[in-house]
């Protein structure tokens, strides 16, 4: 099963389907940072009568189990909402409490633009096809499914190098599952910006050909090196 994740200290912090973290993730964040002994295990922190009060107060007032712990299995360690992750932040070091809490801040920033930003890609999809549909219908050709899903693989091959399909295979993402879910905003960006100017290309009548080469073109000089400079951040 593959988990969201925040990034602290070079450590993905991975977070379950329940809005959960991973506190032996934010352990080994903390050690890596330098702000918390081998010791400071979650398991310790988790047998403090204080905060095994706290999580009782917790789960009357939540709808999830505030902490899960799996022992054994292929993700096994302990799990905590956020209130648990930034309590055990600030249990390890009151440096580190402020760093988890800002990360998570920015975490859900990132992750409302994102939204906004996906949307803004499904909103400017329909234009696009609208147009093909469009242009079709005058010159009294028939519209097929597949005239769509063209100009679509058009956009994800320049954009990602790969046709939608192979990017679900390649990140294991479900058939029902939209891939702008799983892509960087850099990516989504690029692929809303392809469809802007690719509505305008069919709209003038270019082939596919012409369209094809310009909007590579526009990938090149406008997209190709913040892409490359995204994936280094998010490598690094």
């Amino acid at each position: 099963m593959k988990y969201p994740t925040v990034t602290l200290n070079g450590v993905n912090v991975r977070i379950d389907s329940a809005g959960r973290y991973n506190l032996n993730d934010l352990h080994k964040s903390a050690v890596e940072g330098g702000k918390a002994k081998e010791s400071q295990r979650p398991g310790e922190f988790l047998k403090s009568r204080q905060i095994t009060r706290f999580v009782q107060e917790l789960a009357s007032a939540t709808i999830i189990a505030p902490v899960r712990t799996i022992n054994g299995g292929k993700n096994p360690g302990s799990w905590g909402v956020e209130l648990v992750a930034i309590r055990y932040a600030a249990w390890i070091e009151p440096k580190f409490e402020i760093q988890v809490y800002n990360t998570f801040v920015e975490a859900k920033r990132q992750k409302a633009l994102a939204e906004i930003n996906r949307n803004t890609a499904r909103l400017e999809y329909k234009p696009m096809t609208d147009a093909i549909k469009h242009e079709r219908e005058a010159q009294g050709k028939t519209i097929a499914p597949h005239h769509f899903s063209n100009e679509a693989d058009l956009i994800n091959r320049i954009a990602l190098d790969m046709t939608a399909a192979k990017f679900r295979v390649y990140h294991d993402i479900g058939k029902k599952e939209s891939i702008r879910d799983y892509l960087t905003p850099e990516q989504i960006h690029c692929i809303t910006e392809l469809q802007r100017a690719n509505t305008v290309f069919i709209g003038m009548g270019w082939d596919f050909e012409q369209r094809k080469a310009t909007l590579m073109g526009i990938f090149n000089k406008n997209h190709r090196q913040p892409l490359i400079e995204e994936q280094h951040r998010l490598a690094a």
